[in-house]
């Protein structure tokens, strides 16, 4: 039983027989609150008042002032809500800050043993919910994940794509992307992959915050690891259908971010995937026997639950919280279709 179980179950107690006597003889007699005398301060003393007002005032100030520092890169309308394969993480909010010293290094070993024609066409719907405090549930709609074969440049490719938002072209054979695209209302991105590098187009924004940015940076890892597209959130989704998942299993992978905001993010982090049990599962689409995954990128960890015939992503979770509260937002899985359209 959990404390929100044991809450519902506390006896609530019966107001005391008098209390409604006491209520009438007190509105007869007329009193209803009493309120406190007002005084009038001195000169001296209303002096001290404003001049304490102005220093707290001052100090604020100079506090904001001294930690908040405005962005050298405009990036309203920037990059989408990224998540950690499908849970929350919002870049509007970590690009305004500085860029945090991170340990980019993998927790494990690189994955370089993958069986690449396990991958399967298909589309998964997925219902997304946010829980507050382990009562109050609310949707925030659903999401869809579409696989396809497809070709690029003579190779067999997947084409893979979230309700359209933005496209990932991935070599069938190395599970590297080749191409991503990400078009937004006032802005596009577009990354170009080679076997060691990455080549990146930025442009968009309003006048006089228009941005155009071309840049590239050299891959990392080895050229044999799959590598993962951040902020696309359908990346893992296609790569732990090609791992060997056992109980003992645990491997990393590179991630790549966003060139244009290097300043704030660093260009690749490493994500780190074990396996930590296996479990269970009911969801919307059926019931499951799962391997069940923690996900690490960074601070950031995430738990998703793998069906271990299918490979399916079957569930994502991810808890955090503070003294106010805790939350926990989790995608479901409602749907699939293994014929999905060609791209």
């Amino acid at each position: 039983m959990t404390w929100e179980d044991e809450l519902r179950n506390l006896p609530i107690p019966d107001p005391p027989h008098e209390l409604l006597a006491r209520i009438l003889a007190s509105r007869a007699a007329g009193v209803r609150v009493v309120l406190p005398e007002a005084t009038v301060a001195s000169g001296r003393a209303q002096y001290l008042q404003y001049a304490a007002a102005i220093a707290v005032l001052v100090g604020f100030g100079w506090l904001a002032l001294s930690t908040i520092k405005p962005s050298p890169v405009p990036h309203a309308g920037g990059p989408p809500i990224w998540s950690l394969d499908g849970m929350p993480l919002f870049p509007a909010t970590v690009l305004g800050q500085e860029q945090l010293v991170r340990d980019v290094r993998p927790r494990y070993p690189l994955i370089t043993t993958t069986a690449p024609s396990a991958v399967r066409a298909g589309q998964w719907t997925y219902e997304v919910r946010w829980i507050t405090d382990g009562i109050f549930t609310s949707s925030r709609g659903r999401r869809t994940i579409t696989r396809a074969a497809s070709m690029h440049d003579g190779k067999p490719v997947w084409f893979m794509t979230e309700s359209g938002y933005d496209t990932v072209l991935v070599d069938q054979a190395s599970l590297r992307p080749l191409r991503y695209v990400r078009r937004m209302r006032r802005h596009l991105l577009i990354q170009e992959f080679g076997r060691d590098s990455v080549v990146e187009v930025f442009q968009g924004g309003d006048p006089p915050n228009e941005r155009y940015f071309h840049g590239s940076a050299a891959l990392p890892g080895l050229a044999r690891s799959p590598l993962l597209v951040a902020w696309s959130p359908y990346s893992i989704d296609e790569l732990v259908q090609a791992l060997p998942l056992t109980r003992a299993w645990r491997g990393s992978v590179y991630s790549v971010n966003w060139l244009v905001y290097s300043d704030r993010v660093p260009v690749f982090t490493p994500v780190d995937l074990r396996v930590i049990s296996t479990d269970r599962i009911t969801v919307p689409a059926g019931t499951f026997d799962c391997w069940k995954l923690e996900v690490r990128d960074g601070f950031e960890k995430a738990l998703i639950w793998v069906s271990k015939d299918r490979r399916w992503v079957v569930m994502r979770q991810r808890i955090w919280s503070d003294e106010s509260g805790e939350w926990r937002i989790e995608s479901l899985l409602v749907a699939v279709d293994t014929t999905p359209p060609a791209p």
